[in-house]
């Protein structure tokens, strides 16, 4: 290969590595809009909360308020056993109000990941944007139809999974499935999005089901309904007294 044709060369795959950088969408913007749709952001909403078991069915009633990043309040409405029953987050600590002792209990930062009123979510998957804090994302792949992130726990993250892969619509970053995965690479949990519904510029997917892929018939579901975001949250809904008083 004589000089020129190797100059000419070695231009064209500079600008083809350069043209290739600018398609490629960076990862922490991708996963910022996907979060962004997955939480609604700021408002009030009511969920029913289904928990499904080979031997059994239990449903709640919950009522949520965010502020739509670090924030969150849950009050469980039904059933009576539980009504009254509260939880709030606030950044990385967790307080949880117990009617029946009428006390409220902090849990440390671990306990964001721990299982809530024995479903298959955890308190972080109610509120809170635990993932763009928890984890490293890369694109995995992209196309016109779907994008995947592969998202690496952080050494400190208080998370008991490996690894992580985010998949959502490429022109919208709506999102579609989570599937975590174990240390050993073995996938264990998978939660999919559907039903979305526009919400000023965001597309809510207001119907999540998370199914334990270890564990046949262990399914949660989670329903949105009246659901109002794009409001302005009360301060008073993030604070201690709100556990026991609620925030109507």
């Amino acid at each position: 290969m004589n000089r020129k044709i190797r100059v000419t060369a070695l231009v064209l795959l500079a600008a083809l590595a350069t043209a290739t950088a600018k398609a490629a969408p960076d990862a922490r913007t991708v996963l910022r809009a996907i979060e962004d749709n997955h939480r609604g952001g700021a408002g009030r909403a009511t969920i029913t909360l289904t928990v499904s078991r080979p031997d059994r069915r239990t449903e709640y009633v919950l009522v949520v308020w965010s502020d739509g990043e670090e924030r969150g309040l849950v009050q469980v409405k039904s059933p009576a056993r539980d009504a009254g029953q509260a939880f709030l987050k606030v950044g990385d600590n967790l307080w949880v109000y117990t009617p029946r002792l009428k006390r409220t209990l902090r849990l440390p930062p671990s306990g964001r990941s721990e299982s809530f009123l024995g479903s298959d979510i955890s308190y972080s998957d109610l509120s809170g944007r635990d993932i763009e804090q928890d984890y490293t994302a890369r694109v995995a792949s992209a196309d016109a139809k779907n994008v995947v992130l592969e998202l690496i726990p952080r050494p400190s993250a208080p998370t008991p999974y490996g690894k992580l892969t985010v998949t959502a619509d490429a022109s919208t970053f709506a999102p579609q499935e989570w599937l975590f995965y174990d240390q050993r690479g073995q996938a264990v949990k998978r939660v999919a999005f559907s039903q979305h519904t526009k919400i000023g510029d965001r597309l809510f997917p207001t119907r999540t089901i998370v199914e334990d892929l270890l564990r046949s018939g262990y399914r949660t579901t989670a329903v949105y309904s009246d659901y109002r975001f794009g409001v302005k949250v009360p301060e008073a809904c993030f604070t201690l007294q709100a556990l026991e008083q609620g925030c109507e």
